[in-house]
């Protein structure tokens, strides 16, 4: 007769895994971080970063007499 716990208990064969076990690294792991939307969100921040900086020195660029 088997308990719950002596089924817990069992160990896999090599190369199998339980069904109920998490990815051993973060690799094998399917995250947020890796979607479609969340690599568009970051490329709009980086859109917009370059765009803030090249507004600055533009705008620097043309206010100092001495640059020009």
């Amino acid at each position: 007769m088997t308990t719950p716990s002596d089924e817990k208990n069992e160990t896999p064969a090599p190369g199998e895994s339980f069904s109920e076990e998490h990815p051993d690294t973060h690799l094998e792991r399917e995250d947020d971080r890796w979607s479609r939307s969340a690599q568009v969100h970051d490329w709009l921040i980086l859109v917009l970063m370059i765009v803030t900086y090249l507004v600055w020195v533009g705008i620097v660029y043309f206010l100092e007499p001495g640059i020009r």
